[in-house]
């Protein structure tokens, strides 16, 4: 499996908080969901965060 694009990463690359990505994602919809590796880890595929930024 290619590597995860984990929360703390993808705050990073966009400059946003933690918060404002979690936001994002459960409550108004606007990220992907992410995936659940090995039980605990949750992350974005790269491919897939690369294709959300190219459509904004």
């Amino acid at each position: 499996m290619e590597p995860l694009v984990t929360l703390n990463e993808l705050a990073r690359l966009l400059n946003k908080s933690k918060v404002t990505i979690w936001r994002w994602w459960a409550k108004d919809k606007i990220l992907p969901p992410p995936i659940q590796y090995k039980g605990r880890t949750l992350g974005w595929k790269k491919e897939t965060i690369e294709k959300w930024l190219l459509e904004q």
